[in-house]
């Protein structure tokens, strides 16, 4: 599972009637709420550098949100990766999330690229709606960026859940599958080299889709449900048109492109959504 994304509505409506008291109350009520969830703050560490502690305590954290998660299976994963962003509670220090990162350089019709996958990732449910994850992820890969400016970054992504897709849909100008439109050739052939060369005959490219013939990790049942509110969302019911399947293992495979101008968008971004509140 992963935090709660940043849906932004559409602009107001310049003939609307005033704020009711209603609305003023739902903010306030919010605001209150985000006071008292309790806070986490993100640190990046190399892989090889955990405890063991530290990574029984990652695996803990997946077996409480997703099923078919075997030991053996959860270490192998880890290890291929070379960092993880971990989130701690600000008062007892303790992990509540994390997630795992893997960077890929590629070569993709005789152009130099490199890719940064997005492996597991899970946030302790009392911790949802933070933006500590979204925003130390960024900084990690505007680093990248910065230190690679002669090549793309693209960030490759796969959800099982909705709320994965929506980190990736919402933040990122650049991004694929959508809705609103086909995704282009040439990011096509960088996901089918990315990911055929990952997953193998799991991937399906004409559906972005990785299916697994045996039992896969998937969420436990009603940890993100969707309701028929949320499927009228068009990115939400994209998802689901997209995945159908989301909630046995099937993972929709994404693009995304990180450029040096990303966290000016970001901060634009927070700084509309706190206006239109």
């Amino acid at each position: 599972m992963v935090p709660e994304t940043d849906i932004i509505p559409g602009p107001r409506n310049a003939h609307t009637e005033p704020a009711t008291n209603s609305v003023a109350v739902a903010t306030a009520s919010r605001r209150e709420k985000n006071k008292s969830r309790p806070q986490v703050f993100a640190k990046i560490r190399s892989i090889e550098s955990l405890t063991a502690l530290e990574v029984e305590r990652m695996y803990q954290l997946m077996q409480l949100y997703y099923e078919n998660v075997e030991p053996e299976q959860f270490k192998a994963d880890l290890l291929e990766k070379d960092d993880v962003i971990l989130l701690h509670d600000k008062e007892f220090k303790t992990i509540q999330g994390f997630s795992t990162i893997l960077k890929v350089p590629m070569t993709v019709n005789n152009k130099q690229l490199i890719g940064v996958y997005s492996g597991d990732t899970v946030l302790n449910k009392a911790y949802w709606g933070t933006a500590a994850l979204g925003i130390t992820f960024l900084r990690y890969l505007w680093q990248v960026k910065v230190a690679n400016l002669s090549k793309p970054i693209y960030w490759f992504l796969i959800s099982k859940g909705y709320k994965t897709y929506l980190i990736m849909a919402n933040n990122f100008p650049t991004h694929y599958p959508r809705y609103e439109q086909e995704t282009p050739g040439r990011l096509k052939a960088i996901m089918n080299s990315f990911y055929s060369k990952k997953f193998g005959g799991n991937y399906i490219p004409h559906e972005d889709l990785i299916h697994f013939d045996k039992p896969s990790a998937h969420l436990r049942e009603n940890i993100a449900a969707l309701t028929e509110e949320q499927l009228r969302l068009p990115r939400v019911k994209f998802f689901q048109e997209k995945n159908p399947q989301w909630n046995k293992g099937d993972e929709l495979t994404c693009i995304a492109e990180m450029t040096l101008f990303m966290p000016l968008f970001y901060s634009i971004k927070k700084m509309i959504k706190g206006f239109l509140r």
